[in-house]
């Protein structure tokens, strides 16, 4: 089985669409494999569609996000996030809380984190996948 954590980018590109991500998204949606919601992800979306008052993508959302498993932050999370963002502020190379709160909720859980910004989760130590320009669909 694999776990999955999609970022906020790769929520957008699927309810705008987006033809690779829809068509790796319709690949690994099986009962082997495990959407876990992120609540930051939750939260940057749901925000965004407030913001622009997108009722039919709001619907969309909402839909998609009844298929993932929601896991709330633990205690573990938490430690290990502070714990990066300490290192990386030490190394000179500081990383947004949003972007380190959701790398280490996709590390804790041992789930790929599929994102179209790779560079925003490097040296986190998150298994990431780009969806958006994958052509290796199974």
């Amino acid at each position: 089985m694999s776990r999955y954590v999609l970022d906020t980018n790769i929520i957008s590109l699927l309810l705008r669409e987006n033809a690779n991500v829809v068509a790796r998204m319709d690949v690994v949606t099986n009962e082997q494999n495990l959407f876990i919601g992120c609540p930051t992800v939750w939260y940057e979306v749901r925000r965004g569609l407030l913001t622009r008052d997108a009722k039919k993508q709001t619907t969309k959302f909402e839909a998609l996000f009844d298929i993932f498993e929601w896991q709330d932050y633990a205690t573990d999370d938490w430690k290990l996030a502070s714990e990066l963002w300490a290192k990386r502020v030490a190394l000179g190379r500081p990383v947004s809380d949003a972007d380190l709160l959701i790398a280490v909720f996709a590390i804790n859980r041992d789930a790929v984190l599929v994102t179209d910004n790779e560079k925003d989760f490097a040296e986190l130590g998150a298994k990431v996948e780009n969806w958006k320009i994958s052509n290796d669909i199974d």
